[in-house]
């Protein structure tokens, strides 16, 4: 079986966050915990995909369809897919890794085996890898041959413009919190002034 560790998310602009979640991925499957190894490979999924909205500037308050209640993982994959040219297998990957997640939380009696534990893990690996190949100048390997191969012959598969890049993010949100603060300072400002002049009135 080939050696994988997640230490290019170290120091990754995008996904330093997701190092220590990556990371436990395979404590737990050298524990042998492999129902844990879903459950948190389906949790990173929601975290990668809620980057990819970030990066993408989607609409994180898209229309529901088709009868749904609430944003989901899965209506999040299926609309990331209808708004960005991504390879299918990447969705697939997506997919996949939520099913097991599902299969994981909902089928106390179900059995993960060791090889669906490793393939979840590959597949979480194989997201990063898409992610950071085609939005940075990196160049990582794929764990698994078909997506690899995919990747090798795939148009979709090549460099992404960053609409909103970490630093830009980083300014937005910099930018909201001081323009909160601003308006919290206006209001307070505005309520002490009304009730210094409700008291001058009362006075009268």
């Amino acid at each position: 079986m080939a050696e994988l560790n997640f230490n290019y998310l170290k120091n990754n602009s995008i996904f330093a966050s997701e190092y220590k979640p990556a990371n436990k991925l395979l404590k737990l499957y050298n524990l042998e915990y492999y129902r844990e190894v879903m459950i948190n490979a389906r949790l990173l999924a929601e975290n990668i995909v809620k980057k990819i909205f970030d990066l993408e500037n989607l609409n994180k308050y898209y229309p529901l369809t088709n009868g749904e209640e609430r944003r989901t993982l899965r209506s999040n994959t299926k609309y990331l897919q209808t708004e960005l040219d991504y390879p299918l297998s990447i969705i697939n990957l997506l997919n996949e890794v939520r099913r097991f997640g599902n299969d994981a939380v909902h089928d106390q009696n179900y059995k993960f085996s060791k090889g669906q534990a490793w393939r979840a893990i590959c597949d979480i690996n194989d997201i990063f890898v898409f992610i950071l190949n085609t939005y940075t100048d990196k160049k990582l390997y794929y764990m698994r041959p078909d997506i690899a191969m995919d990747a090798a012959s795939n148009k979709r598969y090549n460099k992404r413009n960053i609409i909103n890049s970490p630093k830009k993010l980083a300014i937005k949100k910099h930018h909201s919190e001081v323009s909160q603060a601003r308006e919290l300072v206006k209001n307070k400002k505005k309520h002490h002034f009304s009730s210094r002049l409700k008291k001058f009135l009362r006075k009268k």
